[in-house]
């Protein structure tokens, strides 16, 4: 009986693997290379898209950035407050104390509490109030008219014409016709609970001034600084 053709050329001793093993061989490297090539592909995609989007991203940046700068300078040039100013630490509508032992300069819109031998009352001033602004060229005087509110009295407070004086910048004093701010003569009198509105009329100098009440008549216990601007 003949041997087989494989048989006769194996030699003694000499292992031979079955071909079946080669085959699963094969076939396994093959699907690992078919599985790798998708993969490899989106990962190229993958970084191509990275390097297209990365100039977009810092353009956008760089944009934004340049609109932020436009924004901060134009708040500086049109009417922005720089942040190296200091902040005001005066409250707005503070109310304030005045007596004759400690008299007070107050700012015009201050509410100012008075301490008087017959009582308290609390006082505004507010003004003044000019006619006409922007005038050219700016006249030397002007007419003004100030508001002054007395309230929350506790006695009897009494009022004068006499107590109300103006004083510009030079020094100078002038006096004010007092009228009740709704028309007619002036009261004499604050009386409790009451609240009463004077309007002082005077023509004065543009600038600076001082509106002065002295209750007792000759001692300025409260006074408001004004500014007299026509421009």
């Amino acid at each position: 009986m003949s041997a087989h053709p494989s048989e006769q050329s194996r030699q003694p001793g000499e292992r031979t693997s079955p071909a079946i093993d080669t085959r699963h061989k094969q076939q396994g490297e093959g699907g690992r290379t078919e599985r790798s090539g998708p993969r490899r592909a989106l990962g190229i995609a993958l970084i191509v898209l990275l390097a297209l989007a990365a100039p977009a991203v810092a353009l956008l940046s760089q944009s934004g950035n340049g609109a932020t700068h436009r924004t901060s300078a134009a708040a500086l040039k049109y009417g922005g407050i720089p942040s190296w100013i200091p902040k005001s630490k005066v409250r707005v509508g503070r109310l304030v104390h005045a007596s004759a032992a400690h008299p007070w300069l107050a700012i015009q819109g201050d509410t100012v509490a008075v301490k008087l031998s017959q009582g308290r009352v609390t006082a505004t001033a507010v003004g003044p109030q000019v006619p006409e602004e922007g005038k050219f060229p700016v006249p030397a005087t002007t007419a003004c008219t100030f508001t002054v509110t007395f309230t929350a009295a506790s006695g009897v407070v009494p009022l004068s014409p006499r107590a109300f004086t103006l004083i510009d910048e030079t020094g100078h004093l002038h006096t004010a016709r007092v009228t009740a701010s709704g028309g007619g003569p002036m009261p004499t009198r604050v009386l409790p609970g009451q609240t009463v509105s004077l309007n002082l009329h005077a023509v004065l100098p543009t600038g600076n001034g001082r509106l002065a009440w002295s209750p007792n008549g000759h001692e300025q216990i409260v006074s408001w600084d004004f500014d007299v601007e026509i421009d």
